[in-house]
């Protein structure tokens, strides 16, 4: 790396830099017609194309919409993407409809616009109309209630018979007639979307299979995304139909979600509703922790080595940094690299501004300036438990930064398994990047016996870019005899700490909320 302090270092290329930068600023985010190529550097890919249902993982900006749409243009299969966040706001079972609906529709337009061909031919025209049957059935069907019980009314016929006197001017003789009866019967039908639903399973597996025949049984992916953003209470509900509709079908399907916002499965009656992991579908997780630091620093370079080729920019990564700075950038965005590449066009365009390559205090002043933004991404993406996690978070950093003045803490791993709620706060303040995994399992110094996860907290909740007394533990660093001795020395964080009081709030500051959902039992105060 480049030393500022080096008269003989060269100032930046910065009209290079800001083209570089106006470039990741256009392809930050995935789409249809932008975004910076999928980096992948642990063949992924190769593995989400196999026919088989995927589920990747990966905290907000790790590249789960990189990865599942860069199957898209694979000659051996075609792909339907959906984004889930459109449905997040529609309860179960409307926001199954919806799916269906759109996987239909996706699948009818395929059908026109790959191969024109089929127009003529009786079989593809059959299965469009059936598309456009089922459509029109499932659009008429979402907009009624959830469960209802109808008044059906239906005749019925009944006979009688009768004796009649027939009588005749020439004579009369007794005899039998038969009369006909009509009834208005009134029945009272339950009617229920679900259950149309599953009886109507069988038909939508076939009409799929005579779709893939057409397709020369071609794989069929669907894409879906941001599945994190459906309802945690139905997610196993929507998971189990779509991945029935999946058996013995060439129909696969590629889930994207944060894995602590996710629920896959529960029980009900005794049943096992949802998808298990290894069997049903399978895990590819993108999640960079921070225990092999060098290898973060060398697929974070990778990615920008990238963007640079792709901008055709003239430019060396190292004529940008100084000092510490491009591992401090590596460390602040936590291995996620959206938060990596945010933060270097921030730094970049300082750079622009002043000439001087980015160094470990200005990556540490960006890093900070971020913190609002990850407070409003929990309460986003953490649903009603926003404030216990608020809370959580909050505790964790009074007692690693405040009072022991660094940024490494170790949390036993026995008590995690003991605690399941403290230990869902923790995983998911470590998937909304507000805390850091950087070892799964260590030990302290000195040892006790025990066994320990490790973890550092986001360089956006640091008070100041040059904290004071401060020991800031190095990710990765080892002694000569290879130990992580800084690491293990970290204070143990009790997870009884959790349920202390926090610090009397300030009369002008607004009170903390009440604490709902499924944490409130780690807030109570004793």
């Amino acid at each position: 790396m480049a030393d500022i302090s080096d008269p003989s270092v060269s100032a930046p290329n910065t009209t290079e830099i800001s083209k570089l930068v106006t470039f990741i600023e256009e392809n930050l985010r995935s789409s249809p017609t932008a975004g910076l190529r999928f980096v992948d550097t642990r063949q992924l890919r190769s593995r989400l194309i196999l026919k088989q249902n995927h589920i990747v993982f990966g905290r907000r900006g790790a590249g789960k919409t990189s990865l599942i749409r860069s199957v898209s243009g694979t000659k051996v299969i075609f792909d339907l993407y959906l984004n889930l966040e459109d449905y997040k706001d529609i309860t179960f079972p409307n926001i199954l409809i919806h799916v269906l609906i759109e996987l239909f529709s996706l699948l009818r337009l395929r059908i026109q616009s790959n191969v024109p061909l089929w127009w003529c031919r009786p079989s593809a025209l059959k299965v469009r109309q059936e598309i456009r049957h089922l459509e029109r059935i499932l659009q008429q069907y979402v907009h009624e209630p959830d469960a209802e019980t109808q008044d059906i009314t239906t005749t019925e016929a009944s006979r009688g018979e009768i004796k009649a006197a027939l009588e005749s001017k020439v004579g009369g003789a007794g005899g039998i007639a038969r009369r006909e009866r009509s009834q208005q019967v009134l029945r009272k039908l339950p009617k229920s979307k679900i259950e149309f639903l599953r009886l109507e399973l069988t038909n939508y597996k076939d009409l799929i299979g005579r779709i893939s025949t057409l397709f020369r049984h071609a794989p069929i992916f669907l894409l879906l995304d941001d599945f994190y953003f459906v309802q945690k209470s139905v997610q196993p509900e929507l998971i189990d139909y779509l991945h029935r509709l999946t058996k013995g079908t060439d129909l696969f399907i590629k889930l994207a979600t944060i894995k602590h916002r996710s629920k896959l499965y529960h029980r009900s009656n005794d049943q096992y509703v949802g998808v298990e992991l290894g069997h049903d579908i399978f895990e590819i997780d993108l999640d960079y922790t921070l225990d092999q630091f060098d290898d973060l620093q060398t697929f974070m370079r990778e990615i920008l080595q990238k963007a640079i080729d792709q901008s055709k920019v003239n430019i060396q990564i190292e004529e940008m940094f100084a000092g510490d700075g491009f591992p401090q950038l590596c460390l602040a965005s936590g291995g996620v690299p959206r938060d990596f590449l945010s933060l270097f066009v921030a730094l970049a365009n300082g750079v622009v501004s002043s000439s001087t390559p980015i160094g470990k205090v200005q990556v540490s002043e960006a890093a900070i300036g971020t913190v609002n933004n990850k407070m409003e991404s929990m309460k986003r993406d953490s649903g009603d438990e926003d404030a216990a996690l608020d809370g959580c978070l909050k505790r964790i950093k009074r007692y690693v930064y405040d009072e022991k003045r660094t940024n490494a803490f170790l949390i036993a791993k026995d008590d995690l398994a003991a605690d399941e709620q403290a230990r869902q706060a923790v995983r998911e303040l470590v998937d909304l990047r507000l805390i850091h995994l950087v070892d799964h399992n260590t030990s302290k110094a000195p040892s006790d016996g025990r066994r320990y996860e490790a973890y550092v907290i986001d360089i956006s909740l640091y008070s100041s870019p040059r904290p004071r007394s401060f020991t800031q533990v190095e990710p990765g660093q080892r002694d000569e005899k290879a130990r992580k001795d800084d690491l293990r020395a970290s204070p143990v964080f009790a997870l009884s700490k959790l349920k202390e009081p926090l610090p009397a709030v300030p009369a002008q500051a607004e009170p903390l909320p009440d604490i709902p959902g499924q944490l409130e039992l780690i807030l109570s105060e004793e």
